[in-house]
Parts: structure tokens; sequence; C-alpha cells
């Protein structure tokens, strides 16, 4: 009975405009207040947030962050973009192909899909819509791109699905590479085939791609060299295990720092401030977010929530497929409205590994599911960081969007009916 006090008091806060972070707060301290402390005290809510608080994957997160705003405000991306065009210049399709390798790239150093949007869709959207091709098309292709930037590692859903399941972020990051490479490769074929008859004004395009060459190889990989580097060294420092993922993370804020600083000089002190600043902002509300979600789970062994929702659903769904199609459908429509990440994974995540599933698969997956929810309407992020830099309505751009994201969510489902295709990654 608690535990159904407890869920329409956070549904009903939510419903009445509350952020995540304080319907959960409010959601736990009205029962504990409304019983006495019988069941819980307010000492057990701390107890419960601060030993969520203390995991370093938190920390891992939180330099995430602040190395992608340094490299977001250090203009890493303009450097990116001109590396990838000078060698593929020649191409018909350059420009829009460069362009998608860019939001994916970029992706690959912030592990957000919000930044990569904003950052690579403020730069080379309006390169492609000078150039003459499709606006609300590529509008919508790098805001695809972009969400993939929370799949491909360093990830950040990915990052938090770990925080709560406690799974190994290590290993699930190339389940995740898998998957979120998968997904690029089928938006490039789609970006050329879609250029056969779309493109662009190919005289604009030479001539600037000839002063482009002018510059000289030397100049352009020179300045774009240290872009290229970073997701090298951050996840060839993970994958070859000579850094944990914490420390990849410290190495890419030390790395961001250098490169925008000394070697870019495209940031000074007070910018480097106003990008940290920025991004403490950004992880104070996911930390609080991501500590009340575990702190969720504590609730859920009071309750003998978990085990209610267990066997109420393994009695429903009797097989591993079922369940996995029933954890995508939920995930998608909750990404409709919410990031429900912090919600479904304590429930969903216990109740997985009683099937079998491979957790590593299931986490990336649903990780995947998370990062272009920021696609679906009607409260999609990357919609409304996309639809003024396009001068395109949200609505336009989520009803085009609905294609791409359809062939992802798809790409995601056969690798986790199929996980075959991806353990050979960290086995």
């Amino acid at each position: 009975m608690l535990g159904v006090i407890f869920g329409v008091f956070f549904v009903v806060l939510l419903l009445f405009g509350f952020s995540m972070v304080a319907a959960y707060g409010a959601a736990f301290i009205i029962p504990s207040l409304m019983t006495g402390g019988s069941l819980y005290q307010m000492s057990d809510i701390v107890g419960w947030l601060t030993s969520a608080a203390g995991k370093t994957t938190y920390v891992a997160i939180a330099l995430f962050v602040v190395s992608g705003n340094i490299m977001s405000q250090g203009q890493l991306t303009e450097k990116i973009f001109n590396v990838f065009r000078y060698f593929l210049g020649r191409f018909r399709s350059c420009i829009p192909l460069v362009a998608v390798l860019t939001a994916i790239f970029y992706g690959m150093i912030s592990g957000s899909g919000m930044a990569v949007v904003a950052a690579v869709g403020a730069m080379v959207l309006p390169i492609l819509i000078e150039y003459g091709y499709d606006r609300l098309f590529f509008a919508c292709m790098i805001a695809a791109a972009g969400s993939l930037g929370q799949l491909i590692p360093p990830s950040s859903a990915i990052l938090q699905y770990c925080a709560m399941a406690g799974t190994d972020e290590g290993q699930m990051f190339k389940v995740g590479a898998v998957i979120g490479l998968t997904c690029a490769v089928a938006l490039i074929i789609i970006t050329l085939l879609h250029c056969r008859k779309d493109q662009g004004d190919q005289t604009k395009i030479r001539e600037s791609y000839e002063a482009l060459r002018a510059e000289g190889i030397g100049k352009v990989i020179g300045h774009g060299i240290w872009g290229i580097l970073s997701p090298v060294i951050i996840l060839g420092g993970i994958f070859s295990g000579l850094l944990t993922v914490v420390e990849a993370a410290a190495v890419s804020v030390v790395y961001a720092c250098i490169v925008s600083l000394f070697i870019y000089k495209s940031l000074d002190l007070k910018g480097l401030w106003l990008a940290i600043v920025g991004s403490v902002k950004n992880v104070a509300s996911v930390a609080m977010m991501l500590a009340f979600a575990v702190a969720f789970s504590k609730l859920m062994d009071v309750f003998n929530g978990g085990e209610i929702i267990g066997t109420a659903i393994t009695s429903v769904l009797s097989s591993p497929q079922a369940f996995i199609f029933v954890s995508i459908i939920v995930m998608s429509i909750g990404m409709m409205f919410m990031n429900p990440i912090a919600i479904i994974v304590p429930i969903v995540a216990p109740i997985a590994a009683s099937f079998g599933i491979d957790p590593m698969v299931y986490g990336a997956g649903m990780s995947g599911i998370v990062a272009i929810g920021s696609l679906t309407p009607p409260f999609g992020v990357s919609l409304y960081i996309m639809a003024p830099i396009a001068k395109v309505e949200p609505f336009k751009i989520a009803k085009s969007i609905l294609p791409l994201w359809g062939i992802m969510t798809l790409i995601i489902a056969i690798y986790m009916f199929f996980p075959q295709l991806s353990t050979w990654a960290y086995m």
C-alpha cells in the first residue's frame, strides 16, 4: 500500500510540473511523514542518498560533462569538420557525409547527445543550407547522428545505467560501441542515398573545397589532429585496460584544458571557468536524480516492490524475448515525456538477470533507447535544440525524424534479441 502511495505522489507531482528530482524527493518524504516514520525514517533517506552519492560512476559522469563542455567551447568541432572535409572533399556527397561524420565523431568526444546537437548543428547545418541542401532532412539527420553521443562511448546514458544497475562500465562501453557504430553506418548510408537526388550547389562546394586545399594538408591536420586524438586517447585507454573509466574521464578534462588553453587558444581562463560553472549546473541535477534513483532501489526493498513487480512480470511474460520487447516499448513511450531511466532501471535490471539475459547487451540496448529517445515528440530535447538552429518548427522535425528513429530502434532491438552479435566485443 505504501508503495502505491509513493507512486501516486510521484506521478501527481510530475504532472503538476515538478522536476524529476523534486518529485522524487517529495515522494520519499511524504509517505515517511504519513506513517510517522514507522516503516522508514528521514535518516534512512539520507543514508540511502549518501551511499548512492559515493559511486565512482558519478565522478566519471561529472568529468565527462566538464570535458565535453570545454571541448565544445574550445571550437574542436570546426577543426574536426575540416579534417574530414579535406580528405573526403572529392566525393559528390562530401559536405553531408562530413557533417554526419563530425556529429558522430564529436559524440565520441563529449558523450552527450545534447552537446553534439547544439555544437555540431550550429556549425554544420548553416553550411549545408548555404550549399543548397535540404534544410529539414539534414536538421533531422544531424539531430539523429548527434543523439548517438549518448550511446557511443563515453556514453552518458550507459554511465547512468551502470550507476543504477551496478554493472561494469568498461564492458558495456564495448557493446554500446558496436550498437552505436552500427546505427552510425545506417545513418551514413541513408545520407548517401538521399544525396543521390539532393546534390546541393556543386559549384560552391568545389570552390570551398579548393580554398581548403590551398591551406595545405599540414595546416589542416595540424589544427585538427588534437580534436581527432581525443577519442583515441580516451577510448584507447579504456578498451586497452590502461585506464579505468574514471581515470579516462579525468584525463579527458586535462586534455581538453591543455588543447583549448594552450594549443588552440580558443579559451582563456575566464572562458574555462564559465565552461566549468556551466558543467556544474548540468551535473548537479543529473547527480541528484541518480542518487534518488539508487535510493529508490533501496526503497523497493523496503516495500518488497522488486519481488512483487518481478513476480507479476514473469507471470505475464514467459520468455526473455517477450520481456525485451516490452522493455523497449515501455522505455520508448516513457522517453516521449521524460527520461524514465531512473525509474525503470532499478526495476527491470534484476528482472532481466532473472531471465538470464546478458546484462551488458540489455543495458547497452536500453541506454540506446534512452539516447535516441531525445528525438521523440512531444518533449524530445534534441528537437527543441535543433529547431531554432534550423529555423523549423519542432513538430515538423519530429514528424520527419520518425523514420530515422524507427531504423535506429530496430537496430537496437536486433542486438538485444540476438546478443551474440555484440557479446564478442567484451569476451
